[in-house]
């Protein structure tokens, strides 16, 4: 659960073919929209199998100038900027990481800046989903990777994210469907801020990574 989203990728040198640079011209679109909106909040569906057993929750993002405040299941997460606080409530836990080590991020800005290095991509299916062109996009790591490859979806018309789906040399798969997004939309700071002495008193065990 930890490892909600692997990272990307960087630019491919020498892509050349029309096929990828259409692609790279939507992830470019869809890169420019959610980086620069000053705020956003996310609402999802969260799916993943592992060993023939399937999991689904529901999960909500708040995210403002890189930083964001996460909750998916029992987990939280908030980004304050330089450190990323995990709380599990059902082992009542809270690990903490610096911004060099978040592989963990589930925020479109992470999912988006992976494709820039480490995978080639390329258009495939294009749905219709209640009414809605969905482009989807296959991104294949080009280096070692645990991933075999991820599709991202893409709604044509406002160049926003519809969902995300990874799928693992293992088996496993990891699913994320948007519900609802908005963006611009004003956020108080102390929502990025995290009260380590809540957890603590409360008999939380604090891991430092």
């Amino acid at each position: 659960m930890k490892k909600l989203i692997y990272s990307f990728i960087l630019l491919l040198v020498g892509v050349g073919t029309l096929n990828a640079q259409s692609a790279k011209q939507i992830l470019d679109k869809v890169y420019a929209k959610y980086t620069n909106a000053s705020s956003y909040y996310i609402k999802f569906d969260f799916s993943a199998t592992a060993n023939g057993k399937s999991t689904s929750r529901s999960g909500e993002v708040f995210s403002m100038n890189k930083k964001f405040n996460l909750n998916v299941g029992d987990i939280s997460q908030v980004f304050t900027g330089t450190k990323l606080y995990t709380v599990s409530n059902d082992d009542k836990e809270v690990t903490i990481s610096d911004a060099s080590n978040t592989d963990d991020f589930l925020t479109p800005t992470k999912v988006l800046n992976t494709y820039r290095s480490g995978f080639s991509y390329a258009l495939t299916d294009k749905k219709t989903v209640s009414g809605k062109t969905i482009q989807y996009i296959k991104l294949t790591p080009t280096t070692t990777s645990t991933m075999k490859y991820c599709t991202l979806g893409v709604n044509t018309a406002n160049n926003q994210i519809y969902d995300y789906k990874e799928f693992g040399k293992n088996g496993e798969t990891t699913s994320i469907v948007v519900k609802d997004y908005v963006q611009n939309l004003l956020i108080h700071k102390s929502y990025f801020n995290f009260d380590q002495k809540k957890y603590k008193s409360k008999g939380y065990i604090i891991t430092q990574l």
